[in-house]
């Protein structure tokens, strides 16, 4: 049985980042894998997406199902999503038994500075009004296996810590 690394955090706090080096320490100690990147399934899952709640229940209840596929196959799964509502998150907690839950806290100020999307540009012009920790709620786990200061911590720390509490060197 697999297991689920669930890296959730308001827009911009280094999710993508950080996955993809948690991914690198994976591949090296030879874990198979699967990436579930928010980003890249949504470009096939919601092409034009709302973000009204209905798709997002929709949207998380197919990146739920793929990670629970992931896990009855072996492998290890790591999820990088904002998954603004903490419900979404504890769908699969509740199915996975070995669920890992990061959050990744980033002041608000350094999110906007280094936002690669523009999302935060795009949500201050009124383009966007339903960015998650800026105009929709972001609910922040309860009880998560982790918190790191992604402001502060530097990515490749943020892996290392995320690594050794999975039990890699």
């Amino acid at each position: 049985m697999g297991r689920v690394v669930f890296l959730t955090g308001a827009p911009a706090s280094g999710k993508t980042t950080v996955a993809r080096l948690v991914l690198e320490r994976l591949a090296q100690a030879q874990v198979p894998t699967l990436w579930l990147d928010s980003d890249d399934l949504r470009k096939v899952l919601t092409p034009n997406a709302t973000y009204s709640d209905e798709e997002r229940d929709l949207f998380y209840g197919a990146i739920a199902h793929l990670a629970l596929l992931g896990v009855q196959g072996g492998v290890t799964v790591v999820i990088s999503a904002t998954a603004n509502r903490r419900r979404y998150r504890d769908v699969i907690r509740a199915q996975v038994p070995d669920f890992t839950e990061v959050l990744l806290e980033c002041p608000p100020e350094l999110r906007i500075e280094r936002d690669p999307k523009g999302l935060y540009a795009h949500a201050r012009e009124g383009s966007i009004d339903l960015l998650p920790g800026f105009g929709v709620p972001y609910e922040a786990p309860e009880h998560p296996e982790l918190i790191i200061d992604s402001g502060t911590v530097p990515a490749a720390e943020a892996a290392a810590r995320i690594s050794a509490h999975l039990g890699l060197a």
